[in-house]
């Protein structure tokens, strides 16, 4: 690892001696190149550079594929009732209308499951491995799926729900932890990124499957999505057995050798020598005697030391702020705000929520592919503005419909749809592709199944507030209920500037220096001054 104190993070490398000096004058100065991070990660990553195309890196992809499937999952059961709630088969059967309390007790509840699930996600992943976290989720979501297809009353939409939160919290924890460990240092922020970008696969099965389904008659059109939900789980459960499990957990377990092979075949091209390896292995086995002195249930671990709190308040940035920025009103309830642009059809309303799953997909991809060209602060301060201009576009335009006018132009209607498409656009390009992977960036080895844990908390304690007050402001206020996002993503951006650290350029064990510096946000942003070589290498001045 390399070494870098507050004194050096903060500037650009030096060239101590002459004889360096002189050299570096001789170099034309396209050969220099100043890379946001630490020297010791480029050298390494482009001495032996990996081929994306080879047989090995694809089956990598299928084993990321499973851990993906858990945003799959997420994403399915995260929609679905936003689109059921709509359906009137649903409402007549049910007796529930689309907002208010009763509806916000309903979508609450999962989130209830989901706090309460996440507090065994980090002894899980700890104790038994990562596979078997997502293992567990699985069966638990599957069970949930049984439930609510098989649903009679509320007493049922209710257990299912929290069994399904339960379920989820653990899947969706066990996962980005697994598909973070997994991937190859250089590929992290791309592949955890698409790890999320998963959550749309699920979003637009569900919601193409509502809007199909709702033109059947009776309880068919909702019990078909919800039968449905145990196609993921189902999935998931059975490439568990067929996957390695996270190299870093088998050697923080003793197995240093099943993590070298591991490494060896996806990280070094079938090679235990290969640099990266050694640096991996290296990294991984200087944490292991902090690993052995923490304990499975002491979260005190999350916060101890200034470090720590640094990495934990990240952390909580990220769980708050990609929650109360607006996107989860879209999420929950998509429908009831095309109605307050007077869209009244659930046809078209079910339409247009399929659609913009879609739309919202194409920003993930494309928020995924520049994760490390944009950079995640700059992502995210800069994001958190134009979504605060996009959610005030669409409070203009619901505005027109809620001052007593008879007619209203039809342009009023299609503009305030066009500005809820490009903030759900928005919205994934920054935080879909950041959400698991800063969190799990940001928070160090021995803590990090904990910290994911507590993640999903801290996410679902914001998400309470969503699903239950927003059914009643929508209910009570209307379109100036949006103002209060307006105002939130402004906030977001003055925060994210002022003390977002950046972590890109950096493997997970280089990022202790930044934390440990006296001010890590600028520490961050330090740069190294590197030669490229003739044959492509970075090299280190």
């Amino acid at each position: 690892m390399s070494n870098i104190n507050d004194n050096t993070l903060g500037q650009t490398t030096s060239i101590i001696s002459e004889t360096e000096k002189h050299a570096e004058k001789n170099l034309d100065s396209a050969d220099i190149k100043d890379v946001q991070g630490d020297s010791n990660f480029y050298e390494t990553v482009t001495a032996a550079p990996l081929n994306p195309w080879s047989k090995t890196s694809f089956q990598l992809y299928a084993i990321l594929l499973v851990a993906a499937l858990n945003a799959t999952a997420s994403g399915f059961d995260g929609s679905i009732f936003s689109s059921i709630n709509a359906m009137d088969q649903y409402k007549k059967y049910f007796h529930h209308v689309e907002t208010g309390k009763s509806t916000g007790i309903i979508f609450m509840i999962y989130t209830v499951g989901n706090m309460i699930g996440s507090l065994f996600t980090g002894p899980i992943c700890d104790h038994f491995g990562r596979r078997v976290g997502m293992g567990v989720g699985s069966i638990i979501i599957g069970a949930a799926a049984i439930v609510l297809t098989a649903a009679r009353n509320d007493s049922y939409l209710l257990g299912g729900r929290f069994m399904l939160g339960f379920g989820i919290s653990i899947g969706t924890s066990s996962a980005p932890t697994y598909a973070l460990e997994l991937a190859p240092p250089q590929w992290r922020a791309r592949i955890v990124g698409f790890y999320n970008t998963f959550f749309y696969t699920g979003s637009i099965l569900s919601t193409g499957v509502a809007y199909a389904s709702n033109k059947a008659s009776g309880e068919l059109a909702f019990r078909l999505p919800l039968g449905l939900q145990l196609f993921p789980p189902f999935c998931i459960l059975i490439g568990c057995f067929f996957i390695p499990e996270s190299p870093r957990w088998l050697t923080a377990r003793g197995k240093k050798e099943r993590a070298q092979a591991i490494l060896a075949k996806y990280h070094g091209g079938g090679d235990v020598n290969h640099p990266l390896v050694q640096l991996e292995i290296r990294e991984f086995e200087e944490g292991i005697q902090v690993k052995k002195a923490q304990s499975v249930w002491n979260y005190y671990d999350l916060v101890n030391t200034r470090n720590q709190r640094w990495r934990m308040l990240m952390n909580a940035f990220m769980s708050f702020f990609a929650q109360l920025s607006g996107n989860s009103v879209l999420t929950y309830y998509l429908p009831s705000m095309y109605t307050k642009l007077g869209i009244t059809s659930t046809d078209r309303r079910l339409l247009l929520t399929f659609a913009n799953s879609i739309v919202s997909c194409t920003g993930a991809v494309a928020g995924s592919a520049t994760n490390d060209m944009i950079g995640r602060r700059t992502k995210l301060w800069v994001g958190s503005i134009v979504l605060s201009c996009l959610f005030a576009a669409v409070t203009g335009f619901s505005s027109q419909f809620d001052l007593g006018k008879e007619h209203v132009s039809s342009a009023f209607s299609n503009g305030g749809v066009a500005f809820i498409f490009l903030f759900g656009c928005a919205y994934s390009f920054i935080y879909t592709p950041l959400t698991a992977t800063y969190c799990a960036e940001v928070l160090a080895n021995h803590t990090r199944a904990k910290g994911m844990g507590v993640h999903v908390i801290m996410s679902n304690c914001a998400n309470l507030y969503n699903t239950f007050v927003t059914a009643i402001a929508l209910d009570s206020i209307g379109y100036k209920y949006y103002l209060v996002f307006v105002a939130l993503n402004l906030f977001y951006a003055v925060m994210w500037f002022t003390f977002g650290v950046e972590t890109r350029g950096r493997t997970l064990e280089e990022l202790d220096a930044v934390f440990d510096a006296k001010w890590p946000p600028k520490a961050a942003l330090s740069k190294a001054t590197m030669v490229k070589r003739e044959d492509g290498h970075l090299e280190g001045l």
